[in-house]
């Protein structure tokens, strides 16, 4: 069978530092057939939906398509172990987007962005628009709402993976400058990419619409939001340097 498996740089297994070597085949002699157990003795790769759980931890990562055989104990997407493991390549960037493609309406979310999200602050600055500040009214109403909802929309068994995949996709400059706005927002952009859900929690909005799109496309935009208590900033580029500004008061009047 074909499964992924995610190292640490220079095909070392971020959870056991094992060094491995590709097209050498490897078997656990006294492996754990106990299907109760999630980590146990055996060696560890997923189908392409397992992928977020070790992505997120292991530092400078890569993917590699593997072959598993023997025994094997599948004890839920995440943590899938084997008697045997043989490393057969590097996967592409553009691999994994694709092969997460074509899983997504399957899941109800999508992958690909989930492995790969985006980072505002590699986005080439632009000028702040009109709609982009009625994208920051808009978001002001909302926001107070949006981790509370989206943790209690999206399934536990895969919130935790994802929230932590893409706010580790941020630069650290993001967290340096604006860090106390960087939870609300992210919390937004994990909402981007379930797209099953048609009914968010704790807030009133109209059908199959992400109340909390107005973040979304400033994201998108490469802006990050950040408030003082009294100013609200929009900041863009590698520095996040600060490219609007507005008091509360103001922007509630517009």
């Amino acid at each position: 069978m074909k499964r992924y498996k995610v190292f640490s740089k220079g095909l070392i297994s971020p959870f056991r530092s094992m060094q491995y070597k590709i097209g050498e085949k490897y078997v656990c002699t006294d492996f754990s057939d106990n299907v109760n157990t999630a980590c146990s003795r055996g060696f560890y790769a997923t189908k392409i939906d397992g992928i977020p759980y070790s992505w997120n931890i292991s530092g400078n990562k890569e993917i590699y398509l593997c072959e598993v055989s023997g025994k094997k104990v599948e004890y839920d997407q995440y943590k899938m172990r084997y008697e045997k493991i043989k490393i057969i390549r590097k996967c592409t960037k553009k691999e994994i987007i694709e092969a997460s493609k074509k899983v997504e309406k399957k899941l109800g979310y999508k992958l690909s962005e989930v492995l790969f999200p985006i980072n505002p602050l590699l986005i080439k600055p632009k000028k702040v628009s009109k709609k982009d500040i009625e994208n920051l009214r808009k978001w002001v109403s909302v926001s107070a709402s949006v981790s509370a909802s989206v943790s209690a929309s999206v399934p536990d068994s895969v919130y935790a993976s994802v929230s932590a995949v893409v706010s580790a996709s941020v630069s650290a400059s993001v967290y340096v400058v604006v860090s106390a706005s960087v939870s609300a927002s992210v919390s937004a952009v994990v909402s981007a990419v379930f797209t099953n859900i048609k009914k968010w929690e704790y807030i009133e909005h109209e059908k199959g619409v992400n109340p909390f799109q107005s973040c979304i496309d400033l994201w998108n935009r490469g802006f990050i939001i950040s408030f003082d208590g009294a100013t609200y900033r929009l900041h863009s580029g590698k520095k996040a340097k600060i490219v609007y500004e507005i008091k509360n008061d103001d922007l509630k009047g517009e």
